[in-house]
């Protein structure tokens, strides 16, 4: 291959411009030529960036003979290359430089844009021009590409996925419409202004559900949920609200189990017929009533006729219907369940495991999406063995849920030894530990007269809200950046409990019995978060996170005077941020960043437009562990990611270190919990596990997992080097996502993707 000529700027400015298809002419810039030479090589091997710039400036050299040509035959003729003259020359050199494969992938390219094209036309200008305006947001096209599979609502009428500005102004709008003037229009514009600049972030859950989903059942608007079940109807709930997306943590104590009624002997009656109704309603409804008649002694069966098959378009959730068949799965599990336990009750594991598979109904696009935390008694032999060696392949919806034990005191250090070791062991963190016995200590006072009385407090998944039987929490954070001051933070945490402040006015629960009405409208519990715990050295220090607590305190007795509410029991905490800390382009929550460089790679179902559009625009795919690139059903896109500067890393930060900063916020900052993932070294855990021994008081909101030294392929984190950041970098370039608007004229998000957690799934 020859070397690459050098192009002189006096060469360079004999062509100014180019027209591109839709007629519109913009200015020349040879970088974008090479950077589209240098994708095909990315995908090909055949060769790097020295090469595209040889290939680039040889198609350069042959627009000038062009020019030239032109010039000599008329003097005052303008010479305006097109896009497919470019391209022709671009194909044309490729041959002439012998790169055969990436020629031919280079025509394949173009004709499949020519098909796409033909098919949706080009990409309207005013759809460019809305997605470039909300692109400026995003720190990396990698943060953006997050917030168009987890975020991104299918608009109808437009026949498109919003964009970011879109999103902030659907949440805004529907704030509007439940506050009124009880917000000065100030006060929208910096809270708007706040939430595009990703200074703060909403409810996540109603940042999605945000109109007539959350009009429809303000469950969709809530992150975490808590429930200790005593009764078939309290089952129908679990389904109803995991079908909206909260988070549920949920009890299979003694307690609460043996209050279901003990199961009569079958009598053999002709069974009732009852037809399921197509809605969530109507779903729980069934799982009810088929409930009741079992524990009854009776018969029934389902007709299903009436749902509406799997990938139909679910106009209020959003997305695609998963079809009749989970449901179905559901039935047969329960019905088998119960019915074998005929003349008893059903035990502990038996509930857990009903659950459990009511969480297998929330799966979408076969990526788990549910997100449930069980919480046993310590003494529950059962439970604490439910996940003993390979129970996936015999049990597989017991792992749908995390598993903690209740410890209602201080355990004996023998106690604490045993479960310590059992949990070391297990080498899953499990069963994790719920401190109940700890609360009047961690909780702040004015809550504590509200739950003093209460018998089965629990928690979310994540750990981070304590809540009692039948309530919700909503969630609401602060981003740090590595330039925010004391007074920038103290801004950005009264706008982050304004948020939370309104969020907790939404109680209208549609479907659910009365008492989570109740329950919320009692304590308002807020949950205002920190992300970015390890962006900026200023946040980690006890007297700004003690005015960042007292600011918030304040600003929520405010607003809530204003909104004609009581005020909040408690407010603050700090959430995993497992999706929207990729989306901020930070830290998640109180957790280091994984390296300098890193890859950060991404699962996506084959089906998904933005697969295609992704592997087009230069991002490297490949198929998932276990699959070929032929057959297989998942993907895995590669983004090249960049600490930001004076960040703090992973391996910087020893367990104990993390356990510190996890205190200094349970003391400083947190009303609930700090919920973390402590990463915990072979010569660790005895050093770790004294440590939660002598701060008992203070333990809650902690998962426990061996730090591995294992390289999984395709793992979703990969450090590496400056130099293969940047190479990485400059092949992919700018992704332009108008052009995700050519590749699905129908819905194709999964719908209400981002789920308050799911935790086994959890990529901290």
């Amino acid at each position: 291959m020859k070397t690459s000529e050098k192009i002189l700027k006096s060469d360079l400015a004999k062509i100014k411009s180019i027209r591109k298809r839709t007629g519109e002419v913009v200015p020349f810039d040879l970088n974008i030529i090479k950077r589209a030479i240098l994708k095909a090589f990315e995908v090909t091997v055949e060769g790097a960036e020295s090469e595209s710039q040889v290939v680039a400036n040889s198609v350069f050299k042959s627009l000038l003979k062009l020019r030239a040509d032109v010039v000599n035959k008329n003097q005052k003729a303008i010479f305006l290359p097109t896009v497919e003259m470019i391209q022709d020359l671009v194909e044309k050199e490729l041959m002439k430089e012998s790169f055969p494969e990436t020629a031919k992938k280079y025509i394949l390219y173009r004709s499949k844009r020519s098909e796409l094209r033909a098919t949706f036309g080009p990409v309207p200008e005013t759809v460019r021009k809305v997605v470039e305006e909300s692109s400026k947001y995003f720190a990396s096209p990698y943060s953006e590409y997050i917030f168009y599979q987890f975020y991104s609502r299918w608009i109808p009428e437009a026949g498109r996925r919003e964009t970011w500005v879109e999103t902030v102004d659907r949440y805004m709008d529907y704030m509007k419409e439940n506050l009124g003037d009880k917000l000065f229009q100030t006060e929208y514009q910096e809270v708007r202004q706040a939430i595009l600049n990703q200074d703060i972030c909403p409810s996540m859950r109603l940042f999605w559900s945000a109109g007539k989903a959350c009009r429809n059942s303000n469950v969709w608007a809530y992150n975490c949920s808590y429930i200790a079940p005593t009764c078939p109807r309290d089952l129908g709930e679990i389904m109803y609200v995991s079908m909206c997306g909260a988070g549920l943590g949920f009890a299979v104590e003694w307690e609460n189990v043996q209050q279901f009624p003990q199961i009569k002997k079958q009598t053999k009656e002709k069974p009732l017929v009852h037809v399921v109704a197509d809605d969530k309603e109507g779903w729980a409804d069934a799982f009810v009533l088929g409930l009741e008649t079992w524990f009854d002694g009776g018969n029934i069966k389902f007709d299903y006729s009436l749902i509406r098959p799997a990938g139909t378009r679910l106009e209020i959730a959003g997305g695609r219907a998963s079809g009749p068949q989970p449901l179905m799965d559901l039935m047969e599990f329960a019905k088998r369940k119960i019915l074998s336990k005929q003349g008893r009750r059903l035990s502990n594991l038996d509930m857990h495991d009903i659950i459990c598979q009511i969480g297998m109904i929330v799966v979408a696009g076969g990526v788990r999406r549910s997100a449930l935390i069980s919480l046993s008694e310590l003494e529950d032999a059962d439970m604490r063995d439910a996940k003993e060696g390979q129970f996936y392949l015999t049990e597989e919806q017991r792992s749908m849920a995390n598993n903690s034990a209740v410890y209602n005191a201080k355990p004996s250090a023998e106690e604490f030894l045993n479960e310590w070791t059992a949990l070391v062991k297990s080498r899953s963190g499990e069963r994790g530990i719920f401190n109940r016995g700890g609360l009047e200590k961690q909780v702040p006072a004015r809550r504590w007269e509200m739950l003093k009385n209460e018998r089965q407090v629990g928690l979310n998944p994540c750990g981070e809200i304590y809540l009692r039987s039948k309530q919700f929490c909503n969630l609401t954070s602060i981003v740090i950046r590595p330039h925010d001051t004391v007074e920038t933070l103290k801004r950005k945490m009264e706008l982050a409990t304004l948020l939370g402040t309104y969020q907790s006015t939404l109680t209208n629960f549609g479907y659910l019995s009365k008492k989570w009405k109740e329950n919320c409208e009692k304590e308002r519990l807020l949950g205002v978060s920190l992300t970015g715990y390890y962006d900026n050295p200023i946040i980690r220090n006890d007297k700004v996170l003690d005015t960042l607590r007292l600011d918030s305190i304040e600003t929520n007795k405010k607003y809530a005077k204003r909104f004609g509410i009581n005020s909040s029991t408690a407010i603050t905490c700090v959430k995993p941020h497992g999706n929207s800390g990729q989306l901020l382009a930070v830290g998640s929550g109180m957790h280091p960043w994984f390296a300098p460089y890193f890859i950060r790679r991404v699962r996506i179902s084959h089906t998904d437009p933005l697969l295609q559009m992704a592997k087009d625009q230069g991002v490297p795919c490949l198929p998932e562990v276990g699959q070929s690139a032929e057959s297989a059903t998942t993907f895995v896109l590669e983004f090249p990611v960049k600490a930001p500067e004076g960040a703090i890393f992973k391996d910087e930060v020893t367990a104990l270190d993390l356990m510190k900063e996890w205190k200094r916020l349970k003391k400083h900052f947190v009303e609930h919990n700090p919920s973390a993932t402590i990463y915990i070294g072979p010569e660790e855990w005895l050093a770790v596990g004294n440590f939660v021994y002598e701060n008992w008081d203070f333990v809650g909101g902690m998962s426990f997992l061996p730090r591995s030294e294992h390289v999984y392929q395709l793992t979703p984190y990969e450090a590496i080097s400056k130099e293969e950041y940047e190479r990485r970098a400059k092949a992919i370039g700018k992704i332009d996502f108008s052009k995700l608007s050519q590749y699905e004229a129908t819905d194709n998000t999964v719908g209400a993707k981002e789920f308050a957690c799911v935790a086994g799934v959890c990529e901290i």
